[in-house]
């Protein structure tokens, strides 16, 4: 009997022993993206990473198991985090946490949907990301604009074959 080599796709054209967290370009380049702190794009890929293809829209994840995935002993940060994703339109909140629940039978966290990806019964994505940007005039504006002005320098160097290596394989 051969064993099957783990790393190739099965019958389905999955991959049985790995998964990914899936950050599509068009969200990294957006100006909302670039407004992030870097605590709400870490807590970003660790909602990521809760989704399995069939429950966005049922991604729980309380302000404390954020900062224990975080590694951050700040729940303010945290919250503050979490925040800025939902003002930027990165996640949308599909169920408030519940405290007065005394029995296990229902989660007492928050619940989450990534607005980039379908959500529930197949609900489109919204991208409501794509039409956000923070308020002028604060960090996250200023971030914003930073980040943008590099990205544009890096395609200028890249367009005109300035970078300093250009034998590489990466790409933007």
């Amino acid at each position: 009997m051969r064993k099957r080599n783990k790393n190739k796709p099965n019958h389905t054209g999955r991959n049985p022993t790995s998964r990914f967290a899936r950050l599509d370009h068009r969200l990294l380049k957006s100006p909302a993206y670039r407004a992030l702190s870097v605590a709400a794009r870490a807590l970003l890929v660790e909602l990521t990473m809760l989704d399995n293809g069939d429950n966005n829209g049922s991604l729980y994840l309380s302000i404390r198991d954020g900062a224990g995935r975080l590694g951050m002993a700040d729940l303010t940060a945290v919250r503050s985090a979490f925040d800025e994703l939902q003002e930027l339109g990165f996640i949308e909140m599909t169920e408030d946490a519940s405290f007065h629940v005394k029995a296990a039978e229902k989660s007492r966290a928050r619940c989450w949907r990534l607005t980039w990806l379908a959500g529930p019964g197949r609900k489109g994505p919204s991208m409501a990301f794509m039409e956000r940007q923070p308020q002028p005039g604060t960090k996250a504006h200023k971030r914003m604009e930073r980040g943008l002005r590099t990205l544009k320098a890096y395609r200028k160097d890249r367009d005109s074959s300035r970078l300093p290596v250009l034998d590489s394989d990466t790409e933007e």
